[in-house]
């Protein structure tokens, strides 16, 4: 009898509040726009607002977005433009995918070259609406390109260390894209006017080599440059990069698939070195032929695909793996993607399809990149690269062709179940 008075457990207790929580949470989908609005901006910290709905629900992402972080005064600035867009009947506040694109618009709203009051939704497609709110609000002569607005609707606004947002803003008060801060390398007028008309969908790197192509009268290897390393980054070293791009636009009948090996021959040569000659930092292209450069890229794969007796503590070399899943598929799971985790398993993938993603092992152990092999009927077909932001950049078959319409039907499954993205050239 004596237990009826001992009080419950401290489980029994967290589960009573969780329960009497559940119970408190309110039902806000049945809730206007406007009165959504006003719930959130009622609470100053997450936890407070997680009490109040369920787990995962669309107001804890669209409250990271709007409210969280800002003072008093941004969220007096941001409550005024959600109320003045839910006015509207705009889908861009209800529209997950467009969440953080509406709380970057508020960030900057300060900016604004024009009211919000003026502004109406021209069309039913949110992405059109976001478009022209964008052009409203920061495009005072309506010449900001169109890869520079692009990214807001995804929310990803860093690009190459340039924050898109800031450059909307930069470019739409009719400031030139040269004398951007962030711009990472300098550019001329006829560069600028180059990137400016690079086609939307762009990233800001591939705009930036568009522009350089164009400029150059070579934008015809815009796919070879970007499937190369030149379509992954921005080093200090940039302009040698480009010189190689010239090397090969002046070179006649030269198959494009080899830019990209032949960049890979060069970075291997200027960094690690290739046996027996050390690192040549200052490597250059003076005196050089193209029929030589192959020919040397040629005994480095073959270099490569062998496995040298004093090379045994390299193919043991293993690193962390990307967190990115396998792949079977098909009948009789005929179709794999697997992930290459050890120096041997490069070594035996460039042997038998003939290129050089040995060259990869600094890279991988890096974690700059992870290398998946397409093995079709249990043959190999393709070697993959993918970045850590989960993006598929490189694909490459036997002598470094690209991939068949089978191949591509594969590899667009892997990355629909896997959510990874696929570079536009490829």
């Amino acid at each position: 009898m004596a237990n009826r008075h001992k009080p419950p457990p401290r489980q029994a207790q967290a589960a009573c509040h969780s329960l009497t929580a559940l119970t408190r949470r309110v039902d806000w989908r049945k809730w206007s726009a406007a009165r959504q609005i006003e719930f959130l901006f009622s609470f100053y910290t997450l936890a407070e607002l997680q009490q109040q709905v369920e787990p995962r629900s669309p107001l804890l992402g669209r409250f990271e977005h709007w409210v969280l972080g800002r003072t008093l005064t941004e969220r007096q600035v941001t409550r005024k433009v959600l109320l003045e867009l839910a006015a509207k009947r705009t889908d861009l506040l209800q529209r997950p995918d467009t969440v953080a694109a509406v709380g970057g618009l508020t960030r900057y709203y300060l900016f604004r070259v024009r009211e919000l009051d003026d502004w109406q939704p021209g069309s039913r497609n949110v992405f059109r609406q976001l478009d022209s709110l964008l052009r409203h609000l920061f495009d005072q002569y309506g010449d900001v390109p169109q890869w520079v607005l692009e990214p807001w609707s995804s929310g990803q606004f860093q690009h190459s260390g340039v924050d898109l947002r800031e450059l909307t803003i930069h470019l739409g008060s009719g400031r030139a894209l040269r004398s951007f801060a962030s711009v990472p390398v300098p550019l001329t007028k006829r560069l600028e006017h180059e990137m400016r008309r690079a086609p939307g969908g762009c990233s800001f790197l591939e705009a930036l080599r568009y522009g350089q192509l164009a400029a150059r009268g070579a934008l015809a290897w815009i796919g070879p440059v970007l499937e190369s390393r030149l379509g992954r980054e921005i080093g200090p070293d940039d302009e040698f990069w480009l010189r190689v791009a010239d090397f090969f636009a002046a070179s006649p009948m030269v198959d494009p698939r080899h830019f990209g090996p032949v960049c890979d021959w060069i970075h291997h040569k200027r960094t690690v070195g290739i046996e027996p000659e050390p690192p040549q930092p200052g490597f250059s292209l003076q005196g050089r032929t193209m029929a030589g450069m192959l020919a040397a890229v040629e005994q480095w794969h073959q270099k490569l695909s062998r496995m040298p007796r004093h090379a045994g503590h390299l193919l043991t070399a293993t690193w962390v793996p990307l967190p990115i899943p396998d792949f079977v598929s098909g009948e009789d799971e005929r179709v794999r993607i697997s992930q290459l985790r050890t120096y041997s398993e490069l070594v035996d993938e460039g042997r038998a399809l003939r290129h050089c993603v040995a060259s990869y092992l600094q890279s991988c152990q890096q974690g700059r990149c992870g290398i998946f092999s397409l093995k079709i009927e249990g043959a190999r077909a393709l070697t993959l690269e993918v970045l850590p932001n989960r993006q598929i950049v490189q694909v490459r078959g036997r002598y470094n062709r690209g991939l068949n319409e089978d191949e591509r039907y594969w590899l667009k499954r892997w990355a629909r179940d896997a959510q990874l993205t696929l570079a536009k050239y490829l």
